[in-house]
Formats: structure tokens, C-alpha cells, sequence
């Protein structure tokens, strides 16, 4: 399978371009693949040259270092992990035109990337304290009334109400009855009044 495209001397004599900056071939420890690169020169024949970093060198074959290439030529490359080596290796393929004038990589991984789980931290977050006010309790206060002192300044004026109406029937010279039914009506009036009030004064 083609996984890289090198274009060389399209913008300028032996200049050196890739499709990919980097290249990943998934493999496991111990497992072998192969896949190919492929070369297009846009000016006269010429030879390449291909090369891995210390990093890969061991574990990438080229099976042309130097191929010749006049137009288009496809490179054939084995990538092989130990199996008892690391998850993942990386390095770069190296390519070099105009017999050393210039040389230029592109990144190279062998195996499988280690998923990266972004853990969001748990911390407990700043929570805006709200100071909480405390509504204070109305209070008014309410003059204590002495009930039994209205009770005695009320006694007065019952007994003079009394007094009053026991003279105004003994001048009329009423009868004994009528002085009874008379005394006995004013007490009543006065009671009502008096616990009237009372009442009035409590609530």
C-alpha cells in the first residue's frame, strides 16, 4: 500500500517535498508489514538515496537505497517490531537528491500511540458563599396593661351611676319595686359596660 509521496526537484533543482509530514504505520510487537513510497521527479534522471534515523534504522528495510529514478518509481519498504520491545517507535525516512545537496525527513512512527485520557480534575470548585442575613423579628412593644387598675378607675363611675339613679327615684318617691327594678336595670347596664370594655381593652 502507498502511504507517502516524494516529490523531488518540482519546485527547484533537487528540491524535496512530501504529501505527509508524518507517517504512522500501526504494527504490534513482533508483527511485520510492508508498504511502499512513491517517488516523482519532475526534472532530469536521478538518483536517490533513502535512510532511517538511529531510532528506526533496525526496524526499516529498504529493499532499493538507491534507486534511479527517470519520472516515477514506487519503493518498497518492510517494517518489522521486536516482540519484546516498546509499544511505539519513531524516527524519520530520510531522503537525499543531487548525490548529497540536499536532504530533507518526514516522521516515521512504528506501532500503536497510547490512548491519552484527559481527566478532568474532580476539585472541588469555589462555590460563592453567600453570607446569609437573618431577618431580626419585629418587635414592638405593647405597654402593659394593669386590667385590674382600669377595672377600679371603671368602679367609680358604676357607683356614682348608681348613687345618681337611687336619688333621682327617691325624690320622685317611687316605690319600693320600682326602686329595685330600678337598681337592678343600672347594675346590669353598668356590668355590660364595664366587661365591654374589659374585653375592648384585652384584645
Amino acid at each position: 500500500m502507498k502511504l507517502q509521496t516524494i516529490h523531488i526537484n518540482r519546485r527547484d533543482i533537487n528540491s524535496i517535498e512530501f504529501d505527509v509530514e508524518e507517517l504512522m504505520i500501526p504494527l504490534r510487537p513482533g508483527d511485520e508489514t510492508s508498504f511502499e513510497i512513491k517517488v516523482i521527479n519532475y526534472g532530469t534522471p536521478t538518483h536517490i538515496y533513502l535512510s532511517a534515523t538511529q531510532d528506526i534504522k533496525d526496524k526499516i528495510t529498504f529493499l532499493s537505497h538507491n534507486p534511479y529514478v527517470r519520472y516515477e518509481e514506487t519503493i518498497p519498504i518492510v517494517a518489522r517490531l521486536p516482540r519484546d520491545g516498546k509499544v511505539l517507535y519513531a524516527g524519520e525516512i530520510v531522503v537525499t537528491t543531487g548525490y548529497g545537496a540536499k536532504k530533507s525527513g518526514f516522521v516515521t512512527k512504528l506501532g500503536f500511540e497510547e490512548e491519552k485520557h484527559v481527566m478532568e480534575s474532580e476539585g472541588s470548585l469555589d462555590k460563592p458563599k453567600y453570607s446569609k442575613v437573618r431577618k431580626k423579628a419585629t418587635h414592638i412593644d405593647i405597654p402593659h396593661i394593669d386590667i385590674t387598675l382600669v377595672e377600679r378607675v371603671m368602679v367609680i363611675p358604676a357607683l356614682l351611676c348608681f348613687i345618681a339613679v337611687f336619688l333621682i327615684l327617691a325624690y320622685m318617691r317611687v316605690g319600693a319595686v320600682q326602686v329595685g327594678s330600678a337598681v337592678m336595670a343600672s347594675i346590669l347596664i353598668v356590668f355590660v359596660i364595664l366587661y365591654g370594655i374589659i374585653k375592648l381593652i384585652k384584645a
